[in-house]
């Protein structure tokens, strides 16, 4: 038995049950679908938008811009800091976003966002975020995280992204139907059967790219719609896999990184290329990829790609953060690492005070 076939070993080892937070995606964004549609919003003139949040939390806001940009009806700005841009007013619509409604960048903007007079939403599972939201009469989506076991706020992105699609639906910035969710539903569905830990390393894709990926570092490259997704699966590996990775990408790559594959001599060796392709890619952008790996090739270097299958844009992005997750989760085991840990990050919170 090979250790990605040894469940009894990886039970061992993941012990906040990150894998029980990966299987249970879908049953978080159906979760969320129901949590954030209670939430009542007021009817507020919005001429742009700011997603403000760090780490887990703020992934969705990446995956909305990337999946959603040319349906967003208003500019949309992520913020990863403390500030607010000085143009932010009471025509931006501002949704702060923190799992543990303590992270000191999210409580900064969104301290700023009250004063500012912006029309603000909150999401967290309570915190500062959650007084705050409470003692100013905010608009508050306070996540019942039944769906994630592990308690790791990167492992409930299906209730931060979903909660924030809700959220600015109902604000009137963009839209989504029903059968979009039923799509990417029955997609993680899909891929959780084809490539779940029961599933053996001979027939399962995931365990096998895993294996290609281990002991590397990861380039990660995406395009149009998808590249949020992928950020996402890049947050997973370096938090659980604890494993190197960094993500570019198409077109941009091909105007600069192709040239810096020859040096180091060990890139050859020491680093993979993973790329995820679509269908629903611009047909340049298709042509863009094939021959991205062709470059990448002839430099020496492996590359991997996954051809993303789904029928729409959000059910692709569901699947390569299905997939993706599932990846990090087989690279923990080859690491033989318990994914949830995180401890520079906690060491660096702890002495930065």
């Amino acid at each position: 038995m090979t250790r990605l076939d040894d469940i009894a070993k990886q039970k061992t080892l993941d012990r906040s049950n990150v894998y029980g937070s990966i299987e249970s995606l879908a049953k978080q964004t159906k979760d969320a679908l129901d949590q954030a549609g209670r939430v009542k919003l007021p009817k507020n003139p919005v001429k742009n938008l700011i997603l403000s949040g760090m780490g887990g939390s703020g992934l969705a806001a990446r995956v909305i811009e990337s999946a959603f940009f040319e349906n967003l009806s208003v500019p949309l700005t992520r913020i990863h800091h403390y500030h607010l841009p000085s143009w932010a007013g009471k025509q931006t619509l501002v949704i702060c976003s923190s799992y543990s409604g303590t992270t000191e960048e999210t409580v900064s903007t969104l301290k700023q966002a009250i004063a500012k007079k912006c029309p603000t939403l909150v999401i967290t599972t309570g915190g500062e975020l959650k007084k705050l939201a409470l003692k100013h009469r905010l608009p508050l989506y306070l996540i019942d995280p039944v769906q994630n076991p592990s308690g790791e706020p990167r492992m409930a992105i299906g209730y931060s992204l979903v909660g924030q699609l809700v959220l600015v639906k109902k604000a009137g910035l963009l839209n989504f139907t029903s059968e979009e969710f039923s799509d990417a539903t029955k997609t993680m569905a899909q891929v959780l059967a084809a490539n779940g830990r029961q599933i053996p390393q001979v027939k399962n894709p995931a365990k096998k790219l895993a294996l290609s990926l281990h002991d590397k570092q990861v380039i990660m490259v995406a395009a149009d719609h998808l590249t949020g997704a992928l950020h996402v699966v890049k947050n997973q590996m370096n938090e659980n896999a604890k494993q190197l990775s960094h993500r570019h990408d198409l077109p941009e790559l091909n105007h600069h990184l192709m040239e810096g594959l020859k040096f180091p001599a060990t890139n050859k060796k020491d680093v993979v290329f993973w790329l995820i392709n679509s269908g629903l890619y611009l047909t340049r952008i298709q042509t863009r990829a094939v021959l991205t790996l062709d470059v990448v090739n002839r430099n020496g270097l492996n590359a991997f790609e996954y051809l993303a299958t789904a029928p729409t844009r959000l059910a692709q992005v569901f699947e390569v953060i299905q997939f993706g997750a599932l990846v990090n989760y087989y690279l923990t085991v080859l690491n033989g690492l318990d994914p949830a840990p995180i401890p520079w990050v906690d060491y660096f919170k702890k002495n930065l005070g």
